[in-house]
């Protein structure tokens, strides 16, 4: 796998990095200065032999004594000429003689620097009246620099001294992209965590990438989040088995109910049997919901709410009620949700609406354009609690906290959470309960549904 060889801990990947950088410029560096060391030399010896064989020039070509030898200056440090004829001849030379295979180098007349042994040799032809009457041959002997040292090393320095900045540069250049590297696999394993919720319970943050020193921290998240799943889990089932349990008994009871002779007394404890029985059926649905987190796909907002609100027709009108059904002109788009989930929330807000508000109240299932689902009634509203965790409770205006409404209101707001959508409960405007369903159309699922 790409990347096994580099060090888990953050401060050994940068130190890997700086030696890296190191090793780099230790290589490069020595190649590069003597490079420029060897091109300075070359360019200043071959200005200064120019410049010594111009003073010749100059001397031999001026009225007077042309066989006098120039100023000192001319040939010290190492350098010496020499004045030679067409056939070879030396005419003039400096006090140190160049070498002899340097003089009888075989040369058409041209300009020129060359290396020969241990000297540079500087040729040029010698003009009378623009016409070629010899040459001048100067020669530095490089094991004698003299003061040329100096002058070398200074241009040498005003020449390489931009090279250090640029090390340093590219020093920093590697530890910010190293830090980048490293803070951006921080920032794809916060991303990760963002993705733990109750729908992503089995989700967790990949420590393949992030440093050692943040491996603990990682254990340690991972480990928390597995105890909530299975705490999570084990909460669902001993809900589920709870219920399960309490539906035996709660037959047992409405069968002998009905056995007695009919009276007040009878009728209400059946009514108080089935409000124990919707509460149960309820705990199973939340149980089974908290079980399975099944996958959300492309559902029809129109189609589920037609299924639905003919379903509950018969108990709605039992129950002396009127229900409404309205749909857009335009079919919405489909939105993300489970098809199953959805009709459980619906038939649980009608179902609430129907057991929670006065007789002869009308009820309103709304298609909305975006595909959201909304139910109203013309009851007595819906109160909210705020609990000092900053969960939400519902209950219905009007009632007191034993009723069920909280609970159908907390399996709905579940199933949305599942869904990846959102449970909206407000006051209408003629004072009866609002809740909408709002779920994410398919073509917008990133969508941000519970802003």
């Amino acid at each position: 796998m790409r990347g096994q060889w580099l060090p888990r801990s953050l401060f050994g990947r940068l130190l890997l990095a700086q030696i890296a950088n190191i090793l780099v410029l230790a290589i490069i560096l020595p190649v590069i200065l003597s490079h420029t060391l060897a091109a300075t030399a070359d360019s200043f010896i071959a200005a200064r032999l120019a410049r010594t064989a111009d003073q010749v020039a100059r001397q031999v070509e001026a009225p007077g004594d042309s066989t006098r030898i120039p100023d000192s200056s001319a040939w010290r440090g190492g350098r010496s000429f020499a004045l030679l004829d067409p056939e070879g001849k030396i005419l003039l030379r400096s006090p140190k003689a160049l070498p002899e295979g340097i003089l009888h180098m075989p040369r058409p007349g041209e300009k020129g620097l060359e290396r020969h042994g241990r000297y540079d040799v500087l040729t040029r032809p010698l003009l009378r009246g623009g016409v070629p009457v010899g040459r001048i041959v100067v020669a530095q002997d490089r094991t004698v620099p003299d003061e040329i040292v100096d002058d070398v090393v200074d241009e040498f320095l005003g020449h390489f001294l931009w090279v250090l900045p640029l090390a340093l540069l590219a020093s920093l250049f590697v530890s910010l992209v190293v830090m980048r590297r490293v803070t951006g696999n921080f920032r794809r394993a916060a991303s990760q965590a963002d993705l733990i919720g109750l729908t992503r319970l089995d989700a967790r943050i990949d420590e393949a990438r992030l440093p050692s020193e943040a491996t603990p921290l990682v254990h340690a998240t991972n480990r928390a989040i597995a105890r909530l799943e299975a705490g999570y889990h084990e909460q669902g089932e001993f809900v589920g088995n709870v219920a399960h349990e309490l539906r035996t008994p709660l037959a047992l009871l409405s069968l002998h109910t009905e056995q007695l002779p009919g009276s007040p007394q009878r009728d209400q404890l059946q009514a108080d049997i089935e409000k124990a029985n919707h509460v149960v059926r309820q705990l199973m649905e939340l149980a089974a919901i908290d079980r399975l987190h099944p996958e959300c796909r492309p559902v029809d907002s129109i189609e589920v709410a037609r299924r639905v609100v003919e379903s509950m027709v018969s108990i709605v009108y039992n129950a002396r009620h009127s229900i409404s059904l309205e749909m857009p002109d335009e079919r919405p788009p489909p939105v993300q949700a489970v098809s199953e989930l959805l009709e459980i929330a619906l038939t649980n807000l009608i179902d609430n609406a129907v057991r929670h508000t006065p007789e002869g109240c009308i009820i309103w299932v709304v298609v909305e354009a975006n595909g959201c689902l909304v139910v109203e009634d013309d009851g007595p509203g819906i109160d909210f609690d705020d609990n000092e965790t900053g969960r939400r409770r519902f209950r219905r205006g009007g009632t007191a906290r034993t009723d069920s409404a909280g609970l159908g209101l907390s399996i709905v707001e579940r199933i949305m959470t599942v869904c990846g959508g959102a449970l909206e409960v407000e006051r209408a405007p003629n004072g009866g309960a609002r809740i909408r369903l709002r779920m994410a159309p398919v073509d917008s699922r990133n969508v941000d549904v519970s802003s």
